[in-house]
């Protein structure tokens, strides 16, 4: 199981008026995604959505680990 987590780097950071995001993908698909938006849509519902999907992820992870797969973590920063 390959794992890459990107968000935004330090410049790109201050470029984007210190509004940040996290992406995750799983074997090279997309799965997860939440970021900094207006503050009346932080929330579950809206800019977190995907935090949701948590518990399958790690589900996912824990068989991946009991079935002997090889785990890789990476964290990106976008420049």
């Amino acid at each position: 199981m390959k794992i890459i987590v990107k968000s935004r780097s330090e410049e790109m950071l201050e470029e984007y008026d210190y509004r940040d995001f996290m992406k995750i993908e799983i074997n090279g698909e997309k799965r997860f995604e939440v970021y900094d938006g207006e503050s009346e849509d932080a929330n579950l519902s809206r800019d977190f959505v995907d935090c949701w999907l948590i518990p399958q992820m790690m589900r996912e992870a824990f068989e991946a680990g009991k079935n002997g797969e090889t785990f890789e973590l990476e964290t990106l920063k976008e420049e």
